[in-house]
């Protein structure tokens, strides 16, 4: 069994600068929300110590209005150079343009792309469904054959995938990396934690982005989900620490790790 490559999240280039585990690739950028996307400045600084630490680098793109698209591609040219280059993208808009800008660059499509069925309330209903359901249940729609083609030709050549509750499964798929221990479940462009630190202010009104996601986190949990629900600014997540033993069947040739949860 090959041993997978070995790479660690990072949303702050301050972290990034500060972390002193050995790894093969970091991972620098913003999944779910521009307004938290590196400058460029920022990007070129994460590159330079990537170089210095003589690991690789992928630059982790959000899904983006117009506005961010011009951001990412700023982005983009800041990390041209790189050590081990690739950008993943979780925005079509974006694909596109990386892939008829940069054609050179490998592309990873990204968790908000790869369509898993993430929902932890199917662990409620696991053991009523038939095997063929269930086995759907674990599958990715990038993994679809000509969906697979389609990705291919727009230059992405690797899928981000998170850790089911459910389980996994994987047939000929594109390789493929793994993200733990945080699983995505769902996000928003409306963040219901903005201006969460005034008096008075609820989870069902939208203020202001000030950034509170940098500050805290709400954890909830409700008699009929299975696990806690972990809501970051605009972003939901789970927490499975086990990994599949079958890395290989599954081809995931990359463990991302994600040292707090990634946003």
């Amino acid at each position: 069994m090959k041993t997978p490559e070995k790479a660690v999240l990072f949303a702050s280039l301050d972290k990034l600068i500060h972390h002193r585990e050995s790894c093969d690739r970091f991972y620098f950028g913003q999944e779910f929300c521009q307004r938290l996307f590196p400058t460029a400045e920022a990007v070129r600084k994460a590159v330079a110590h990537a170089r210095e630490c003589n690991v690789n680098f992928t630059l982790v793109t959000p899904f983006a209005t117009n506005a961010g698209v011009i951001r990412v591609q700023a982005a983009v040219e800041a990390a041209a150079g790189a050590p081990g280059l690739e950008v993943v993208v979780n925005d079509w808009g974006v694909l596109r343009l990386i892939h008829r800008e940069y054609p050179t660059v490998p592309l990873a499509l990204g968790r908000l792309l790869t369509k898993q069925k993430r929902g932890p309330q199917l662990l409620t209903i696991e053991d009523k469904l038939p095997e063929t359901a269930l086995d759907h249940f674990r599958r990715s729609n990038a993994d679809v054959p000509h969906v697979r083609e389609f990705l291919q030709a727009q230059g992405v050549v690797r899928l981000e995938l998170d850790n089911l509750l459910q389980g996994m499964a994987r047939a000929q798929g594109l390789p493929a990396s793994l993200y733990h221990p945080y699983g995505y479940i769902t996000a928003t462009r409306l963040c219901l934690l903005a201006e969460g630190a005034k008096p008075g202010k609820n989870l069902r009104s939208i203020g202001r982005c000030s950034r509170e996601c940098a500050l805290y986190e709400v954890t909830l949990t409700h008699g009929d989900m299975p696990v806690p629900i972990h809501l970051r600014g605009n972003a939901q997540f789970y927490r499975k620490d086990s990994l599949p033993n079958d890395l290989d069947a599954l081809n995931v040739t990359r463990l991302v790790y994600e040292p707090q949860i990634p946003i």
